[in-house]
């Protein structure tokens, strides 16, 4: 699933859907499990960014079909486009299909790079 990210200036990522499927994945996801002792923590209360990714959105469709089925998926790019900027493990986003509709909240699992490609692997925390 070595795709490059879909360019999709037309999608809106800052949407009611988003912000709604954002409630839900955080409360499924257990982000917060002691809201009465420590109060809201900052990733409960800030969405992680929303992204989609292909050529095209039947491209990003397939890709997001793929990933909730296998219940992971992986992506890979030259590391120049990531300027330094790593993903790090444990890192939380949300993965729009071409439409740019939230399907899931997926956690980065893994990080490897292997000459100038950057792959990274994510497993699904909450599907919608």
């Amino acid at each position: 699933m070595d795709e490059p990210e879909v360019d999709l200036p037309e999608t809106d990522f800052d949407h009611e859907e988003l912000r709604v499927f954002w409630n839900l994945a955080r409360f499924h996801a257990k982000l917060n499990a002691a809201p009465s002792y420590f109060g809201p923590t900052t990733l409960e209360s800030v969405p992680p960014p929303a992204w989609a990714f292909g050529d095209s959105a039947q491209e990003s469709d397939a890709f997001v079909e793929q990933v909730l089925a296998d219940e992971r998926g992986s992506t890979s790019a030259d590391a120049a486009d990531y300027a330094g900027d790593l993903p790090q493990v444990g890192v939380l986003s949300i993965l729009c299909d071409g439409s740019g509709v939230p399907r899931a909240l997926v956690e980065v699992s893994e990080v490897a790079i292997a000459d100038d490609e950057v792959v990274e692997s994510f497993r699904v925390v909450y599907r919608a």
